[in-house]
């Protein structure tokens, strides 16, 4: 897993690649909720088995990786980047076993706060058209 580059010299498949998904499915709605930022929390280790699986190798604390890479979503909110950012984001996870992971914690971020922002529902909607993952 790894090994190619994806958007911003970041790993395909890693736990960056990963994280930049989950934060853009916490800002869909615009609102940076408590209960959303947890639940990415949580969830963030189990993915990174799936993804490079060094997440606490190369990063030991993970309030900073996250404040990482939220600095660099709230900047493409903010530079009206979205569409381009998010469809590199979304393109740079292809691993068919990653994947199915990554959309059950989109689902999971996006009910956290017992909220289903259409926002959030259009974001995932792309995700699973993008990955071969689309409702027939």
């Amino acid at each position: 897993m790894g090994g190619a580059l994806g958007m911003d010299g970041y790993d395909r498949n890693s736990i960056d690649a990963v994280l930049r998904v989950l934060l853009l499915t916490l800002y869909a709605d615009r609102v940076k909720k408590p209960e959303e930022t947890a639940e990415v929390l949580r969830l963030l280790p189990e993915l990174a088995i799936f993804a490079d699986g060094k997440l606490f190798e190369k990063f030991p604390d993970l309030d900073t990786l996250v404040a990482k890479h939220d600095a660099e979503v709230q900047e493409a909110l903010d530079a009206s980047l979205l569409l381009a950012f998010t469809a590199d984001a979304l393109a740079a996870i292809d691993d068919p076993l990653l994947i199915p992971s990554v959309l059950d914690a989109m689902r999971a971020i996006a009910h956290a706060d017992e909220e289903f922002h259409h926002a959030e529902q259009h974001l995932i909607a792309q995700a699973e058209q993008l990955w071969g993952f689309a409702a027939g």
